[in-house]
């Protein structure tokens, strides 16, 4: 049977199998941890159970959560009380069993899941995605061993071609979708959306584009938004709106994959960070400003931002290039320093972690970065990145291997960056 290769502006790689647990390439002088959360991740949420704040993946075995106070290298639980059986092929019946996770999302009290099951297009002689859907739950956590409650039902939220579609190019499928969260400190700041329709789409009729707010267990709700880059007469390759935050208590909605704010726990943000194709841009939620050198100059991070996150003295810029004509990667992080009242400065610089280049190298696409507490300094923050790379692995670019693909992290007491 012919074989596709799934790819979206916005969801590429998210329909890639699990991986190895070994992870090659790491350093000499840091030792390896045992891998424990691998695959795509595409998503890192932050959510709250029981008055207690996790960090959620969906990785191999499903769904795996971790208590976000832990600042160490510890296992990651599984969560496998699944409204679905993951998703695995029938050689003998040639059929797909099961489903699985394309995204996890959070508001403040509702952990969403986002999965596709999988159907064989016989005149095309193509596997390609079937049926997307979004599952909610309120889960809650024992309060002596922290482990998630694995009673009650998962609620289908949003299902079917209604709102999910895909579009078929050239041997491709496009995903005319996407969903996003504002993954906010403050857990009241929490929101979920899902975006339906493309105007990219291949297919004309999916160019319409709606946008929908998820309500926990009850129906979602559609509403009507615009992106900030189009209020502030910001040019933007995109005119979908794929990531949101909260900011002087209102929702700013960007066409960008990559943004987040200076929140902490104890105070509200004061300015949001944006990527804006190749360069960094922040706001005050009234005016917005371009990052530029001493000369006024737009500062290049090279490669595309992918994601963002905030340090109390630095922004980290995760980058990578999602279109779906690269058949090699480019991406690592890159960083700028903050002042005190969360201004970006005027040149990028290096991290202050000494092995961020080797273990988050530039071959890689960042597709997640989070770091669990903001109001910290880069060398005092518990950090977590994951990596993939588009292509072929090393058929396109012989420095990337398929078993660094996964979660890594950083802890203040370990000192350096390693696989999680």
């Amino acid at each position: 049977m012919k074989k596709i290769l799934i790819v979206s502006t916005l969801l590429s790689l998210l329909f890639t199998s699990c991986f190895s647990p070994v992870f090659y390439n790491i350093s000499k002088e840091v030792p390896p941890e045992q891998a424990t959360v691998i695959g795509v991740i595409n998503s890192l949420v932050r959510y709250k159970a029981s008055d207690t704040e996790y960090l959620v993946v969906a990785a191999n075995g499903g769904i795996r959560y971790k208590n976000a106070a832990d600042s160490y290298h510890t296992t990651w639980e599984e969560y496998k009380a699944l409204p679905f059986e993951l998703h695995s092929f029938n050689f003998e019946e040639s059929k797909h069993i099961g489903q699985s996770i394309i995204k996890v999302l959070a508001d403040k009290d509702t952990l969403y899941i986002v999965s596709t099951s999988y159907k064989v297009d016989e005149d095309l002689g193509l596997t390609i995605p079937d049926v997307v859907s979004v599952y909610a739950k309120q889960i809650s956590a024992n309060s002596e061993t922290g482990l998630w409650d694995t009673t009650g039902e998962w609620t289908n939220v949003a299902s079917g071609n209604g709102y999910f579609t895909f579009s078929i190019h050239d041997d491709y499928v496009y995903s005319n979708f996407n969903s996003f969260c504002t993954n906010s400190v403050k857990s009241e700041n929490r929101k979920a959306y899902i975006r339906c329709g493309s105007t990219d789409s291949y297919s004309e009729e999916y160019r319409t584009v709606k946008y929908f707010q998820l309500n926990g267990i009850n129906p979602i709700t559609e509403i009507a938004i615009s992106s900030f880059e189009s209020n502030n007469n910001i040019e933007t390759k995109s005119q979908n709106i794929n990531s949101a935050v909260v900011l002087n208590g209102q929702t700013i909605f960007f066409n960008t994959l990559a943004s987040t704010t200076n929140e902490t726990l104890e105070k509200d943000a004061t300015y949001a960070y944006f990527g804006n194709s190749t360069n960094l841009a922040y706001t005050d939620g009234i005016t917005s400003n371009f990052v530029v050198n001493n000369e006024g100059e737009k500062i290049s991070c090279e490669t595309p931002i992918s994601c963002l996150a905030a340090c109390s003295n630095t922004l980290l810029i995760g980058r990578g290039d999602y279109s779906d004509t690269i058949n090699f990667t480019t991406g690592g992080i890159t960083q700028i320093a903050l002042d005190s009242n969360g201004i970006p400065g005027n040149s990028l610089k290096d991290s202050d972690i000494g092995n961020t280049t080797n273990q988050l190298a530039d071959s890689y696409i960042v597709l997640t970065l989070l770091n669990v507490d903001p109001s910290k300094t880069e060398l005092e923050s518990t950090l977590y990145a994951s990596l993939g790379f588009a292509g072929s692995g090393s058929s396109t670019n012989s420095s990337v291997n398929y078993n660094r693909i996964g979660l890594w992290s950083y802890y203040p007491s370990r000192g350096n960056w390693n696989c999680e």
